[in-house]
């Protein structure tokens, strides 16, 4: 039996707990208000140990930007709340009255319309959205769609249960136009002369995905007519209209506290959980989930990391203030933001520890959410030069400048007619491109296990010249002699291959092996071009540097894995190479040179990784 002062004491704690959590509650809803007013930070900064608290004060600032770029615009007056509405009425929202990005960055670089200006398409009626963003994800990432595919054989594209495309947008508001606008960095021959890009506090950018819906959809979604687009070429497109429902809207905010921004991202809430999911069928148990389809066939999506209980806690007091307005619909997936530096002068903004680790919106991280960090892919943007590494600011739109520069450091495939060589010659030279292109697939007897590519590590297939291009290979410092460079070759496929010889070393009639050879001699030829060739094979990195293998692991997880995989293993979706595997049976062996010289694999990874952002990462703490 129990001690009255037992009683006591268990009744006095649950008090205590009781008042702590009202306390909390209160908390929370004296932070979010319905209100047009956008915050200016986090309310009591980004600094502090207690982790949990901050994460609370971001869940409440991104949901205080949601609703108030989610009000009703003012007409006439793009980027303005109407003071006079409520969040329950009408209208297109603030965001909606941004500048899209197409607007901003057109195809031959010329001065986009002022700010309060549209371009018009003929034939489309004026004032209706047009959506034109569907098809691929590009190679190197962009804001364009889903930013980046698990599976380089099948479209990047989302399908909803209806086997309707989502559609996407990315708008900028006024602040960020208004930089790009003054600096000419919609020109690319005028951006590409500045040496940094550093986008000011207060700078938003919004990515939304929109589905089709119908009436008896529509009370539950934010819903706007638009134009739809069977072209992102809005010049050759075929234009329908169409009610579509807001299913997804990633909000991207600069603020004293966050040079590396805060990034907030909210759902509709039938997305992937109800009783008709937009983008699940509760009766398809075998169905793939979270994997790219053909066109047409709905794609299977589950959410992979829950959204946190305070966050879950914070969303049913705020879509309970929201009340009848339809933004009660959306709730917060969650949000992320840098943790400040002691020392923030001294370190480049690229570098960073961030909470939390992972943020994934189902509708445009669909198929990496496992190893989604928006802020960890996002310190990849570069500005349009293609010869060097200068950061856009963590936004990939910079990259959207026009007219496309041509990179003057690698030369191009041979893909066009090599009427200067002889026809055999030139076969051959084309034979080595395509195997060291497509290495374990065209020459499985040799790379029986590995699923690498000659141009997994010679990136560009040889012609980058940061990454060991394969120029000069007979240079009388290197393989002087057709057997030396016979025997190089045959190494890399025994160790960084992890399979067998092409040939005898001394052999000088295996069509494969010369063909390589050819290439490499046709290499020499195009690499005259080129300005300014290195002298050493990655660029330079100081030696007899300390890894940190915590350090590595945080910077694999943020800016490595949504590539390779959360456990390095590759993208072989369709089994078809798409990202290559770091390590195990499918990658190279103890004998390559990346394993058995570390200082190798760091020189790689600073000069070239993430692809095609090299030297954006310190050399202070390689990753090896």
């Amino acid at each position: 039996m129990l001690k009255k002062s037992t009683i006591v004491i268990l009744l006095l704690g649950i008090l205590v707990c009781t008042c702590t959590y009202l306390d909390n509650q209160e908390s929370l809803i004296d932070q979010v208000q319905i209100t047009w007013e956008v915050p200016n930070d986090v309310s009591g900064g980004l600094t502090g140990k207690n982790f949990d608290q901050i994460q609370k004060a971001v869940d409440a600032f991104a949901w205080q930007d949601f609703i108030a770029i989610n009000w009703p615009a003012l007409p006439g007056f793009p980027g303005q709340p109407d003071t006079t509405k409520s969040i329950a009425d009408a209208g297109p929202r603030v965001w909606e009255t941004w500048k899209e990005t197409s607007e901003v960055y057109l195809p031959d670089g010329r001065r986009p319309l002022p700010w309060g200006k549209s371009m018009e398409i003929s034939g489309l009626k004026k004032g209706i959205k047009v959506l034109s963003r569907w098809s691929k994800v590009d190679e190197f990432l962009n804001d364009t769609l889903q930013p980046t595919k698990a599976n380089g054989a099948l479209p990047g594209t989302l399908t909803d249960q209806n086997g309707n495309l989502v559609y996407y947008e990315i708008r900028l508001n006024k602040i960020l136009f208004d930089y790009i606008y003054q600096k000419g960095f919609y020109n690319a021959p005028v951006q590409v002369q500045a040496q940094s890009i550093t986008a000011p506090a207060g700078s938003m950018i919004v990515k939304a995905a929109w589905r089709q819906v119908d009436s008896s959809e529509a009370p539950n979604f934010l819903v706007v007519d638009a134009y739809i687009s069977d072209n992102p070429d809005r010049s050759k497109a075929k234009y329908q209209l169409k009610k579509m429902g807001l299913v997804g809207l990633h909000v991207m905010r600069k603020t004293p506290d966050a040079p590396q921004w805060i990034w907030s991202t909210h759902e509709q809430v039938q997305n992937v959980s109800s009783i008709h999911p937009s983008f699940y069928n509760p009766a398809c148990k075998n169905c793939p989930v979270n994997e790219q389809t053909q066109p047409g066939t709905p794609n299977q999506v589950k959410r992979t990391t829950a959204i946190p209980l305070a966050t879950q806690n914070l969303n049913q007091i705020v879509q309970k203030l929201l009340g009848s307005a339809k933004l009660s619909q959306y709730e917060l997936v969650g949000a992320q933001w840098p943790v400040p530096p002691v020392n923030r002068d001294s370190i480049p903004s690229t570098v960073f520890e961030v909470v939390p680790t992972l943020l994934a919106n189902t509708t445009m991280e669909t198929f990496i959410q496992g190893t989604s960090s928006c802020m960890g892919c996002h310190a990849m943007a570069r500005n349009v030069n293609p010869d060097t590494f200068i950061s856009a600011d963590f936004s990939f739109t910079f990259g959207d400048a026009r007219p496309q520069l041509v990179n003057k450091v690698i030369p191009l495939p041979p893909s066009q007619n090599g009427s200067i060589y002889p026809p055999n010659q030139w076969k051959s030279i084309v034979l080595g491109y395509q195997l060291a292109a497509n290495t374990y697939e065209l020459l499985p007897k040799f790379v029986p296990t590995a699923k690498l590519h000659c141009g997994s590590c010679h990136l560009a297939v040889g012609t980058d010249p940061r990454a060991a291009w394969w120029v000069g290979m007979r240079a009388p410092n290197k393989y002087p002699t057709l057997k030396d460079l016979t025997q190089r070759i045959n190494n890399c496929f025994t160790n960084s291959l992890n399979g067998v010889a092409l040939c005898a070393d001394t052999d000088t009639t295996n069509t494969k092996m010369n063909a390589i050879i050819d290439y490499m001699a046709w290499l020499d030829v195009q690499a005259k071009k080129v300005p300014d060739r290195p002298a050493s094979p990655y660029p330079y990195i100081p030696q007899n540097l300390t890894g940190d293998s915590l350090r590595g692991k945080a910077i694999f997880v943020q800016k490595c894995a949504f590539c390779h995989g959360k456990d390095g293993q590759g993208r072989y979706g369709s089994n078809v190479y798409y990202r290559p595997a770091l390590w195990g049976s499918h990658s190279f062996n103890k004998s390559a040179g990346f394993y058995a010289y570390p200082e190798l694999m760091a020189a790689f990874i600073h000069g070239n990784m993430p692809l095609g952002s090299g030297v954006s990462l310190r050399h202070k703490k390689p990753t090896i």
